[in-house]
C-alpha cells in the first residue's frame, strides 16, 4: 500500500466522503419548534441513509481502495469503474431528496451539505481521469 499513489482527485473523493459522513448526522429537514431526525433516523426517513449517504460513502471507499490495490477486478472491472456509478448514483439520490421534501419542512442542513457533497464526490470521481491537475500526485515525491 503506497500513500504515494493516491492523486488529487482521490483527495477530492475523500474530502467529500468526509463532509458526507459529518452531513448525515445534522438535521435533514428542519421546520419551526419540531424535532425532525437526522439521516440516521431511518425510521422516519427511510432510504435517504442507503441510497444518498451510504452510497456515497462506499463509492469513496471504492474508488480510493483501487488506487491501493489497482489490480483488483470485479466482473471485469476496476474498482475506480465500479465507484464512479456508485457516485453518481448517490448523487442523483441525493438530487431527488431535495426536490421531493415534505410539505411545510424546509431542507436541514444535513440535505444540503449532503448534495453538495454527493456533487463533489461524484465530479471528483468522474473527472480524475480526464483533467490533468487531477490526476497529479497527492503527496509530492
Amino acid at each position: 500500500m503506497n500513500i504515494r499513489s493516491l492523486t488529487r482527485g482521490d483527495g477530492a473523493v475523500t474530502g467529500a466522503a468526509l463532509l458526507l459522513f459529518i452531513a448525515s448526522f445534522l438535521d435533514f429537514y428542519t421546520a419551526d419548534g419540531v424535532e425532525l431526525p437526522n439521516a440516521w433516523e431511518t425510521d422516519r426517513l427511510g432510504l435517504v441513509l442507503p441510497t444518498v449517504f451510504l452510497m456515497g460513502l462506499l463509492a469513496a471507499a471504492v474508488i480510493v481502495t483501487g488506487r491501493f490495490v489497482p489490480q483488483v477486478k470485479l466482473g471485469g472491472l476496476s474498482l475506480a469503474q465500479w465507484g464512479v456509478p456508485l457516485a453518481v448514483a448517490a448523487l442523483w439520490a441525493s438530487l431527488w431528496s431535495l426536490i421531493v421534501s415534505p410539505d411545510q419542512i424546509d431542507l436541514g442542513l444535513g440535505a444540503i451539505l449532503g448534495f453538495l457533497a454527493t456533487l463533489v464526490l461524484a465530479a471528483a470521481a468522474v473527472l480524475t481521469e480526464q483533467v490533468p491537475a487531477l490526476k497529479a500526485s497527492l503527496i509530492p515525491a
